[in-house]
């Protein structure tokens, strides 16, 4: 009996380290490991719409800016198409009024025909 009274504390203070362990160890298990790991799952399934939702703007963004260089592009060729045409009908004018005073004898400097013809042509 007295040896059996000397085992009797020592198991009771082993089942008590034993017990306290196993809390402290599966404490944070029971608490919120598992609730952290689906919130940190939720984070990274937020963080991956948030990066596509960056990406498709930025592609978007890209896209516009190419559309808006391609029209200040097509509307410079234009402009170039129209003052050469401009260009074209003022020498038109300015050589049949030179033609026109010829015939007559009268000469007038480039500078003259030149604003004979843009006066022509406003």
């Amino acid at each position: 009996m007295n040896a059996l009274n000397d085992i009797i504390p020592t198991m009771i203070s082993a089942l008590r380290i034993a017990s306290t362990r196993a809390a402290v160890v599966n404490a944070p298990r029971a608490i919120g490991a598992t609730r952290s790991f689906a919130i940190g799952e939720a984070f990274g399934r937020k963080e991956k719409v948030e990066e596509d939702r960056y990406i498709r703007a930025r592609e978007q963004q890209i896209a516009e800016s190419r559309h808006r260089a391609a029209e200040a592009e097509a509307h410079a060729a234009e402009l170039a198409a129209a003052d050469q045409a401009k260009i074209a009908a003022k020498n038109a004018a300015m050589h049949e009024i030179a033609d026109m005073l010829a015939k007559t004898g009268d000469v007038v400097s480039e500078a003259g025909l030149a604003n004979l013809a843009a006066w022509k042509h406003e």
